[in-house]
């Protein structure tokens, strides 16, 4: 699989089509998975600007090296478009873009392999924000984030993409980012080793409902396939 400009992404296998004709009769969400979210939830998950999530909530904070960290999400819409926002905990009323929009085809386990962090917020507490626009409207999700100095953060096993996914910058993007569009970032080839390992332990425990157990489903057969692959 491929992206095009500067923001690496690697390869995974094919979902299921059973589950994907499933999919495809509900509404569809996504399940961040890198960095820790704030929470997830199906119902609110249409509430900007965090899925009905305290955007205040600092339980559980990542730190952002200034060289980037990665993205990673479980999706169950086939085509989106993709946000990738922060705003300071000092105000939390306005995101910025920290690289351009992203369009995605493909369902299923989706990585961004690094994203830079804002060198001027070094030290500061921020609040990254996911907005995914389909065709049934927008989903939001949040991480409590710190801005640190630093290299490219490594790219853990459940951040990882598929032959089925394709990602491309927004060519009709018309907003500024706080870094270069051609800014250097990972130099990672390929997607990381498969994992068995499941959802974060935020998102195990958050309203286990159909939606967002399906998307734990496509993250579990995904790995089950690479396993089979490998043997």
């Amino acid at each position: 699989m491929t992206i095009q400009g500067p923001y690496l992404l690697g390869s995974f296998p094919s979902t299921l089509l059973v589950v994907a004709a499933v999919l495809q009769s509900a509404t569809a969400h996504f399940v961040l998975q890198v960095p820790t979210s704030l929470g997830f939830s199906d119902i609110n998950e249409v509430q900007a600007p965090c899925g009905g999530f305290d955007t205040t909530s600092r339980n559980k904070v990542t730190n952002w090296p200034i060289g980037g960290h990665p993205i990673g999400v479980v999706t169950t819409h086939p085509n989106a478009h993709w946000q990738i926002r922060a705003a300071l905990l000092e105000n939390t009323q306005e995101f910025v873009d920290l690289i351009p929009n992203i369009i995605q085809d493909g369902m299923g386990n989706f990585c961004l392999m690094s994203v830079p962090g804002i060198a001027n917020w070094v030290g500061k507490d921020a609040v990254l924000q996911l907005v995914q626009t389909a065709v049934d409207g927008q989903l939001y999700q949040c991480a409590a984030i710190k801005f640190v100095e630093g290299a490219t953060a490594s790219v853990p096993g459940n951040c990882r993409n598929g032959t089925n996914i394709v990602a491309s910058i927004d060519p009709e993007y018309t907003g500024s980012t706080t870094v270069p569009t051609g800014a250097a970032v990972a130099t990672t080839t390929g997607a990381p080793a498969a994992t068995t390992t499941g959802l974060s332990s935020a998102n195990r425990t958050i309203n286990p409902s159909l939606l967002g157990f399906l998307a734990s489903v496509i993250y579990v057969l995904d790995n089950i396939l690479d396993i089979l692959v490998l043997l």
